[in-house]
């Protein structure tokens, strides 16, 4: 990692009424492979890479929980932006 990089955190809550759930995790895994930069979603002190869907799912992330993205990279904004945009909204329950 360089000085420039740019390291961003956010919190979010759940807002799916399925939670985080098979098509939202694959779309966040779709959604990464735009982004150069490293992500990872942490809930309950498990933390996860969100280029793994299995480990999107061991989060077992249902309505309502709290999720802290990490990202780490040059374009790390932008992509910790696009995931907390599909995981927190209700129009995932679209997938």
């Amino acid at each position: 990692m360089t000085l420039t990089e740019e390291i961003i955190e956010k919190t979010i809550i759940v807002g799916n009424q399925m939670g985080l759930h098979a098509r939202v995790a694959t779309v966040v895994v779709q959604t990464m492979r735009n982004f150069n930069c490293q992500v990872t979603l942490v809930k309950d002190g498990m933390e996860v890479d969100a280029r793994s869907v299995l480990g999107l799912l061991l989060l077992a992330a249902t309505p309502g929980s709290e999720i802290v993205i990490k990202g780490n990279g040059p374009d790390s904004r932008s992509a910790v932006d696009s995931i907390c945009q599909l995981i927190e909204t209700e129009e995932s329950d679209n997938f």
